[in-house]
């Protein structure tokens, strides 16, 4: 946070004094103008946006020519929950959230993102892909299928608007002890903020639909209205609007995976744009991500989609569990016997010679070493799912083979 309360006034906001008898640890918060801004975007935004547009029509362009997308590639919705999580500085994965027993309240809130996702994805669906249909009653909701109630003095009240301050700390450069980076507005001008927040958010205005999500999660993040899970709310609001927007039909992108891998850039450029108005930088490092995050989803679809069809190649002579089952892999990769008989919805003997048959032919593993309550999980499709983005091919190489 600059220092004194004056700040250049290409800034989209203005400091100002805590009440006096804020139990607060800085003597001002930060109150955001109302969007949009006016600003005038740079060539390299304008260019960013086209790359952007078109990595995601060429990756929602991909889905809509498979028959089952959100079969097939379901198991993206808990990859981004994975990635939103470990943001948050846990190491929640994807194994944790399918295994049985994993139970811990990171693993739970994971578990929450995932469902609430789809649940939002739904109710757009159902409504119309439209952002008249987001509201602020939407953004509500994901905060409290997201979070948990904590003891008394550390509640994140789900579902709820804060009622006092909070604050942003980081590590001081000596390394010892922490500051205060940044304080959002106060409840009451938060809660006021809101609703020029919906109102932007289902209207747009004069700039591309990924200029408006780019601002709008500025803004979320500034204002911060929640407790505890602004930034989950907020990842999850941005999949939500390439939806609603009419950019994309499957919520089968992540861009926390981009967030968590430039964590420091993001939040440099997300307080340049509190302090001096640095709005092209901000919307260039987002556009970017969103281009990197569609490519990086259309080429882990793309191979799933390879190994899938390969494994159905193999076993299209096998019996009915056999083939129901190595589609079921795709879809909950971790599972029991006893699970793999809800899957292909057969028996749990069938399901057991089914498990049999893809163990010995090695698509599955043991997990538990145990005789009993035995777990299993489909290897390959785990490891296209986990790769490091390193390793993944880019579209054009798998294109052209």
């Amino acid at each position: 946070m600059k220092d004194g309360y004056l700040i250049d006034s290409p800034a989209p906001g203005k400091y100002l004094s805590t009440d006096s008898s804020a139990s607060l640890p800085a003597s001002k918060f930060y109150l955001p103008d109302d969007l949009p801004p006016s600003i005038d975007l740079s060539p390299a935004v304008i260019e960013a946006n086209g790359r952007a547009m078109h990595s995601l029509g060429r990756l929602d362009g991909f889905w809509s020519e498979i028959d089952d997308p959100d079969t097939a590639f379901g198991l993206f919705v808990y990859k981004e929950a994975e990635q939103s999580s470990q943001v948050e500085g846990t190491q929640v994965t994807v194994s944790d959230m399918l295994r049985s027993g994993s139970d811990s309240k990171d693993v739970r809130e994971a578990r929450n993102y995932a469902e609430a996702l789809r649940s939002a994805t739904n109710t757009l669906a159902r409504e119309g892909r439209s952002r008249e249909n987001l509201s602020l009653t939407l953004v509500k909701s994901l905060h409290e299928s997201l979070m948990e109630s904590g003891r008394a003095d550390d509640n994140p009240r789900p579902g709820e608007f804060r009622t006092g301050y909070v604050w942003i700390e980081e590590d001081n450069e000596s390394g010892f002890g922490k500051s205060i980076r940044f304080v959002p507005p106060k409840a009451s001008a938060a809660r006021s903020k809101m609703g020029n927040f919906e109102e932007y958010m289902q209207s747009g205005g004069e700039y591309p639909d990924l200029v408006d999500i780019g601002m709008l999660h500025y803004q979320l993040e500034t204002v911060h209205p929640f407790a505890d899970g602004n930034g989950r709310v907020g990842r999850l609001l941005i999949v939500l609007m390439l939806i609603a927007s009419d950019i994309l039909v499957h919520p089968l992108f992540y861009l926390s995976s981009y967030i968590r891998r430039n964590r420091d850039e993001y939040t440099d450029l997300l307080l340049a744009v509190n302090e001096e108005g640095d709005w092209n930088a901000w919307l260039e490092f987002f556009l970017n991500g969103i281009r990197e995050q569609a490519d990086e989803a259309f080429s882990r679809a793309k191979l799933l989609l390879r190994l899938r069809t390969a494994y159905r190649d193999r076993y299209s002579d096998a019996p009915p569990s056999v083939r129901a089952l190595v589609d079921a892999i795709f879809v909950e990769p971790i599972f029991t016997v006893s699970r793999a008989a809800e899957l292909i919805e057969m028996s749990n003997p069938a399901a057991n010679n089914a498990v049999n048959r893809l163990e010995a032919d090695g698509l599955l593993e043991e997990q538990t070493g145990q005789e009993r309550y035995r777990e299993f999980q489909a290897t390959e499709v785990l490891e296209v799912l986990n790769r490091d983005v390193e390793e993944i091919p880019s579209p054009g190489e798998l294109i052209a083979e």
